[in-house]
């Protein structure tokens, strides 16, 4: 019985955990064009470049491991 309630105690921990994460990795968006030097490696922004379509915004991207910037048009 202890040993449940341990368990149950630690998933209900990590699931609140989780959440929080989530909430605080939202995706800024900037006033700026991102450049290499602006981004960390694995960062991302929205970034209104008005080459996308009605209703949608650019997200820049910057990989962790190659150095170079990704653009996606999708909804903020």
């Amino acid at each position: 019985m202890t040993r449940f309630m341990i368990v149950c105690l630690s998933v209900a921990s990590l699931l609140s955990f989780t959440a929080m994460s989530e909430a605080a990795g939202e995706i800024p968006v900037v006033t700026s064009q991102p450049t290499m030097s602006s981004l960390k490696p694995g960062q991302s922004v929205f970034y209104d470049d008005k080459k996308c379509p009605a209703g949608q915004v650019a997200k820049y991207s910057k990989g962790q491991r190659r150095a170079q910037i990704t653009r996606k048009c999708m909804r903020p």
